[in-house]
């Protein structure tokens, strides 16, 4: 069986809400609903009752609850001990959200690649709730976040910073008027949440996302501003006038008692560009 859709499952079964728990999962709420329909042919029942943003569990979607929580378990169980146990000093499994992967931590598969060519690399995107559960059920070895998790068995260590700057397809355009265009709000977090409410007062935007790859190309074909990575300014966007920079520090996270382990600190060391005889990666500095 597809493990997604019991993923899928168990996040519709938490959300009530196709929507909700499609941005969880970085998918369409059209995808999600398709999953839940793949999922309920090949069981032959139905497993929510399906009322508008209130989707509750039929009496077969509680009976399966368990059961899918189970199978998920086990199966990143035997992934996590085939990988880690058969070479544990030479796997990697690394996460962070899709909007870090592809505009801030790109090269960091390579790079590790190439530095330490013995090393197994694995690297995974889910939103940032998912990432610190993922950590403590040792599931993943580090996260990369810009939100410090609340638990006493983790631990961070500083690797960078992230400038976001509001951009826009225009040059010269003001903050009034970039707004007035329309504003894409991107989800970076509780503390940007917090920045956005301040900076920018009460704004509705023309869309809300997690996916800051969506945003970039919404802002590139002119249809809005949104708060991106400050590089992309070299990529066709501009910065607004007297828009607010927010600044995030980039952290990676893992289980404290692992720190020493030889995959967390080749990724340290090549995250903080220290490495003795190297370099610091392209793109590695904000």
């Amino acid at each position: 069986m597809d493990t997604e859709l019991l993923r899928t499952f168990l996040e519709v079964s938490q959300c009530r809400h196709f929507g909700r728990a499609a941005e969880k999962l970085f998918i369409t709420p059209a995808a999600a609903s398709a999953r839940i329909r793949q999922l309920e042919q090949s069981l032959g029942v139905s497993l929510f009752y399906r009322t508008r943003g209130n989707n509750q569990l039929t009496a077969e979607g509680e009976r399966l609850l368990p059961h899918a929580h189970q199978l998920l378990e086990a199966w990143e169980q035997a992934r996590k001990d085939l990988v880690h146990q058969s070479e544990p000093a030479r796997a990697l499994s690394m996460g962070a959200t899709p909007g870090l992967w592809h505009f801030r931590l790109a090269y960091l598969p390579a790079r590790l690649r190439r530095d330490y060519p013995e090393l197994k690399v694995r690297a995974e995107a889910y939103h940032p709730d998912e990432l610190v559960e993922r950590l403590l059920a040792g599931q993943l070895d580090m996260a990369l976040l810009c939100d410090l998790p609340d638990s006493p068995l983790l631990k961070a260590r500083k690797v960078g910073q992230i400038d976001l700057v509001l951009l826009n397809a225009r040059s010269g355009q003001t903050l009034k008027a970039a707004l007035a265009e329309g504003y894409i709000s991107v989800d970076w977090g509780p503390a940007f949440t917090l920045f956005q409410a301040r900076r920018l007062g009460e704004q509705v935007p023309v869309l809300h996302t997690n996916l800051a790859s969506l945003a970039f190309e919404r802002v590139r074909t002119g249809e809005g501003s949104a708060y991106l990575p400050a590089e992309l300014l070299e990529d066709g966007c501009y910065e607004v006038q007297g828009a607010p920079a927010f600044h995030r520090t980039l952290y990676a996270v893992f289980v404290a008692e692992r720190e020493f382990s030889p995959g967390i600190q080749g990724a340290l060391a090549v995250l903080a560009g220290t490495e003795e005889g190297g370099a610091s990666p392209a793109g590695a500095d904000a």
